[in-house]
């Protein structure tokens, strides 16, 4: 059950990316931000998940501040930045690219050295998503296209931090997953709302159709409070490497909602970058954790 569970999870992220797109064209980024954590929270807190009674210690309150600040705020920000600039095709198969980066996070905070096996992978990788960029007729690369993937990867950077941190933080046992989300969306929120309060004017709330309020309903609903509440609670039932792989499936849901809801291309240079991307980086996960494995196993 967990893992059918996961899968909806999959699903449900990799159809955000379309879906963000979609909002964009209804409303300014800004009010994106501030509709959709302001409600995932308002949500939380009516169902009694949010909980203003805990015993978080002041280290604690100090990771939930900062989690909430670069996951509700700074990476949500770069996703519909990068989604102005690139195809939600481009970000569907570069999700794939946070296994890596929650590795490399990790070797930042645990002072390891960086492997040349993981160097590679980054670098290859990498290259791949500069392949999907190459304009074959005009013999140069999408500049544009090419600035809006790296900013997703710079939001991939941010939520590797953040299921760091939310790792770190379930493993107490009185830590509920859901009021750890909570918080950190409303501190997401709260910075939203200072950072774009200008936008919320009579005029603005007039121009949003009805399509665009269903849009963020399906964004605050399935995409924050069940996508990130089931993740972290995930997080306590299923091995991380599992959970790891299972992000691969986002490129496969992802690109065929792109496809088929927003009519984005799929020519030779997405499918050739995304194809190095993708195989480059499965590659290195099923390694990684495998010599992990190992390495618990041997006396």
């Amino acid at each position: 059950m967990p893992f059918l569970f996961l899968i909806l999870l999959q699903f449900i992220w990799a159809s955000s990316y379309g879906v963000q797109k979609l909002a964009l064209g209804e409303m300014p980024l800004g009010l994106v931000l501030i509709f959709r954590y302001g409600l995932a929270t308002l949500i939380l807190l009516l169902t009694g998940q949010l909980r203003f009674k805990n015993r978080f210690t002041p280290r604690e309150w100090g990771l939930i501040l900062f989690a909430g600040i670069i996951n509700f705020a700074g990476s949500p920000f770069l996703q519909l930045k990068s989604l102005t600039l690139t195809y939600a095709v481009d970000v569907s198969i570069l999700v794939s690219f946070e296994p890596l980066l929650t590795a490399l996070v990790a070797l930042l905070f645990l002072s390891e050295k960086l492997k040349k096996s993981t160097l590679l992978t980054f670098c290859v990788a990498t290259a791949g998503m500069m392949v999907m960029s190459w304009q074959s007729g005009a013999a140069s690369f999408d500049w544009v296209r090419l600035i809006g993937d790296g900013l997703f990867l710079l939001a991939l950077l941010c939520e590797a931090a953040c299921s760091g941190i939310c790792k770190h933080l379930t493993e107490k046992e009185n830590n509920r997953p859901l009021n750890i989300i909570g918080w950190m969306m409303l501190v997401g929120f709260l910075i939203n709302l200072i950072t774009n309060g200008p936008l919320l004017t009579l005029e603005k709330f007039k121009a949003i159709q009805p399509t665009g309020w269903i849009i963020i309903l399906y964004l605050a609903i399935l995409c924050s409070c069940i996508g990130y509440g089931g993740w972290v609670y995930l997080m306590k039932k299923i091995p991380l490497n599992q959970l790891a792989l299972t992000l691969f499936l986002q490129p496969l849901f992802g690109t065929t909602i792109a496809v088929l809801l927003l009519d984005e291309p799929l020519n030779r240079q997405t499918i050739l970058g995304g194809g190095i991307v993708l195989s480059t980086l499965l590659i290195w996960v099923a390694a990684h954790f495998r010599k992990k494995r190992l390495a618990k196993i041997t006396p």
